[in-house]
């Protein structure tokens, strides 16, 4: 039966301890008075104001679903209008690879990113899945963003816990490296997720993780795995193994913090990091149980920091530079372009030159302070600069004394008067003068041997070659003419232009100036039989597809007859051969060579240059010695009395050519072929008329000429107004510049300009510069003199300072600061994390010093 349970009015519910009843009106509020009677009479609650009934939590509700509505529509509008774009310049970056003559060892390369991408078919299955347990353990399940694990990061960094899962996934670490900037904006990230979204629909997964690990930072100044396999394991990514392929993938997170090389609390680090995606990888179902638990690290092996030029190596990487640039690759390229370029340069003949200086170098006395060699040796019959030696550091000392240190050859260069006379039919048997001095009208003056030695009346080329007689070579210059001995030197490879190179009765004495590779391609003709080829370093360019982009089209001429040659050849084996040859020091080759030696004189009693040159039928050297700006003298320099050629720089040359044609067959000289006729066959044939002894010495010099005998000279008899050739002594040391230009008829003037880019002493500039110019007139020569210490300064190291301080500093110091901007997920933002010149390094006031600043991740 149905009970109304409810209470009377006035009642109370009886609890515990307090009677049931009526309430006591004691006590009691005041009763409030009744409502009036009228609209809301009938019980209806007043209405509330309008902004109350706006606010009702339906409205609330409604309001926020609208919200939601409309930021999903504009979200797929953004989506809906949010193109892919191209890639951008730095995910394309990759360094240029420059090898030895091999095609296969590297011997350098150049980069503004350290980057070098291969196929996904290149890198280990172990990899490719050590990665993705690092990284993105759904990245084959995700639609380009892992919800769960940006959740994941981002309660565990409110935590202050470390993210080992990471936040943005592969394909939005992807997407942010390959074709987006690092700016760090909400639009930015936006950007990010939805590019990602769109590349996972539109990009084979596989394809979207290749380029993520070509593009990916792995610290040590790489990217990519490539890079990164060869920095950690000398090895290129296709021979890691297991356990170092987890290795990379640990270190990948933050190299800064996992690279176990670096201290023990990386170490420690590392070691758990390891074990993290090894479990990924037992999770995914890639690893069993057992076999993740034998796997232990692998050594690691520690950073090599390289200077790309630093060492000898960095004059080849110079030169293959300079040879890029003249064949039209823009610098940007060959920077950027991911170019592969194979070289003349041979390894084992690269280390023979390094260690041949280090080896027979001069002791290290005071005389041998300021010393300089220059090494260059030339595939005969190609021009492949096969090595080279220019100094001992690229970057410590730029200026290139193989390439670029130009000085007097001296009698190097009396093989190509042979060469001259055999083509004129004048036979190695023929005989000149051998008494000192010799005289002869069309001389300024008289030509002595060294030491004033006489050889006798008339002795045969083969022995003024073997013995460097300077008298005989005068006599056979004027007798073959000395435009022909100049033909026969620039069609060997002398340059026409060489500073100094005039065709009189001297130039078999090497008055001009050479640079050692110039004199090595030359004797390379005639090791080639007369077959001559311009040297060169670059063999051939490709790009990344594999397209030859360059490739040497080298031009071989006949320069010579091979039997006009072969009889050359002769006469210089006898250098190195005979009972009295200059080069005797050879012979330590043992095996046939030819060669000469060389020293050349700007004053008397003086040696400022010093050669040996030679051949074998596999390849061609020189090696030139100078000291200071080339006009100091070498004499006492390793305790010799006078720097011959036959000495050091024979020392040097044959410790290089042993060790460089270690494991070739050793090939014969070519028979001599007996070309030409006896100009004076025998000691009783009528000789040609010429001074057998030196005529009385007159008081004065007769009319016509000037000076003190017995050095008369012509006196210049030109109209003012005549015009006379000015020839270039671009290159050439102070004095012998200015003795070329008295020859011509010229007065000098001389202005110093203190640089960095040449030795003291060497003219950088002249004015007029070439052509014709009044005779008599001056030529104002420009000569390099050193920087002030004043002028220069200490480059500061900023790397790893905040980069308003950095820019501070290098200011403060006298240096204008130049600014690049690089994402690095490691180094914090504002942060530098690299310099050019590096910190420590001399550099002029007032230049610029370059910072990369980090962007972030």
């Amino acid at each position: 039966m149905h009970t109304d349970r409810r209470r009377p009015a006035g009642h109370r519910r009886a609890d515990a301890g307090t009677p049931a009843g009526p309430i006591r009106p004691h006590n009691r509020a005041p009763a409030r008075p009744e409502r009036p009677p009228g609209r809301y009479a009938s019980g209806a609650q007043p209405r509330r104001g309008w902004w109350r009934r706006l606010f009702t939590w339906k409205a609330f509700a409604l309001g926020m679903l609208g919200l939601f509505a409309l930021g999903v529509a504009v979200a797929g509008v953004a989506f809906a209008m949010t193109d892919i774009p191209a890639a951008n310049d730095f995910s394309r970056s990759q360094a240029t690879i420059v090898y030895w003559s091999d095609a296969e060892s590297e011997l350098g390369r150049f980069s503004a990113e350290n980057r070098e991408s291969v196929g996904i078919e290149q890198i280990p299955p172990d990899l490719q899945r050590a990665v993705i347990a690092a990284e993105d353990r759904s990245f084959y399940e995700n639609r380009g963003f892992d919800p769960v694990g940006i959740a994941r990061a981002a309660w565990t960094s409110l935590r202050g816990g470390e993210i080992t899962g990471g936040g943005s996934g592969i394909t939005q670490q992807y997407v942010k490296n390959y074709y987006l900037t690092q700016e760090r904006t909400i639009t930015r990230k936006i950007r990010e997720l939805f590019i990602a979204i769109k590349i996972d629909q539109q990009t084979d997964k596989d394809q979207i993780l290749e380029d993520y690990l070509n593009t990916i930072w792995f610290g040590r100044g790489t990217y990519g795995v490539q890079t990164a396999s060869k920095a950690y394991f000398g090895k290129s990514v296709a021979e890691l193994s297991l356990e170092e392929s987890v290795t990379l993938a640990a270190i990948l997170r933050s190299p800064a913090r996992y690279d176990p090389t670096l201290d023990e609390d990386n170490a420690g680090r590392f070691t758990e990091r390891f074990e993290y995606v090894l479990d990924g990888m037992v999770q995914k179902g890639w690893l069993d149980r057992s076999t993740a638990d034998s796997v232990v690290p692998p050594t690691v092996l520690p950073e090599k920091k390289n200077n790309t030029f630093g060492g000898p190596n960095g004059y080849l990487l110079q030169q293959v530079k300079r040879e890029l640039e003249a064949a039209g690759i823009e610098p940007a390229q060959i920077e950027t372009g991911g170019l592969r370029v194979v070289t003349t340069f041979d390894q084992q003949a690269q280390r023979a030159a390094a260690e041949a200086v280090a080896q027979e170098f001069p002791p290290d006395t005071e005389n041998a302070d300021g010393v300089h060699v220059g090494l260059a040796a030339v595939k005969p019959g190609d021009g492949g600069l096969v090595a080279m030696y220019g100094g001992p550091d690229a970057v410590a000392q730029p200026f290139d004394y193989a390439i670029q240190g130009a000085i007097q050859p001296g009698s190097a260069v009396k093989p190509f008067t042979l060469l001259a006379a055999l083509e004129n039919d004048i036979s190695l048997k023929s005989r000149f003068a051998g008494n000192s001095p010799f005289e002869d009208e069309r001389l300024t003056k008289p030509v002595r041997n060294e030491f004033d030695e006489d050889y006798g009346r008339l002795v045969d080329l083969v022995t003024a070659t073997e013995r460097s007689i300077n008298t005989a070579f005068v006599d056979l210059t004027l007798e073959v003419g000395p435009q022909n001995v100049f033909d026969a030197m620039v069609r060997a490879g002398i340059p026409k232009d060489a500073p100094g190179l005039l065709a009189d009765g001297v130039i078999t004495l090497g008055t001009a100036s050479v640079t050692p590779v110039q004199l090595a391609g030359a004797y390379a003709t005639i090791a080639a039989g007369g077959q001559q080829a311009d040297w060169y370093t670059v063999a051939s360019v490709t790009d990344q597809s594999g397209a030859v982009r360059y490739e040497r089209q080298q031009a071989v001429r006949d320069a010579f007859e091979a039997d006009v040659v072969a009889d050359a050849t002769y006469a210089m084996s006898r250098v190195i051969e005979g009972d009295r040859g200059t080069g005797t020091e050879a012979r330590k080759l043992e095996r046939p060579a030819a060669g000469k030696t060389g020293t050349a004189a700007l004053r008397e009693d003086t040696t400022t240059s010093s050669w040996f040159a030679g051949f074998t039928p596999q390849l061609a050297a020189a090696v030139g010695f100078s000291k200071g700006d080339a006009t100091e003298n070498l004499d006492g320099v390793g305790g010799l009395d006078t720097f011959f050629g036959g000495e050091y720089p024979a020392r040097v040359w044959t410790a290089f050519m042993k060790a460089a044609l270690k494991g070739q067959e050793v090939l014969e000289l070519p028979e001599p072929a007996g070309v030409g006729e006896d100009l004076d066959p025998s000691p009783t044939a009528t000789p040609r008329p010429r001074p057998s002894t030196p005529p009385p010495m007159p008081e004065t010099c007769p009319p016509g000429t000037e000076g003190t005998p017995p050095d008369c000279a012509p006196v210049v008899t030109q109209e003012p107004d005549a015009e006379a050739a000015v020839p270039s002594v671009l290159g050439l040391p102070e004095q012998q510049a200015a003795q070329l230009l008295n020859r011509a008829g010229f007065e000098v003037g001389v202005d110093h300009e203190p640089t960095d880019q040449a030795p003291p002493g060497i003219v950088i500039g002249q004015d007029p510069s070439g052509g014709t110019a009044p005779a008599g007139s001056t030529v104002t020569i420009v000569v390099s003199a050193e920087l002030p210490v004043s002028d220069q300064g200490t480059v500061p190291d900023v790397v790893g300072l905040p980069e308003e301080l950095a820019t501070q500093l290098l200011k403060e110091a006298g240096f204008e600061v130049a600014v690049s901007r690089r994402n690095n997920p490691v180094v914090p933002e504002g942060q530098v994390i690299a310099q050019r010149p590096g910190g420590g390094s001399a550099a002029p006031l007032g230049s610029t010093v370059r910072i990369v600043v980090s962007e972030g991740p």
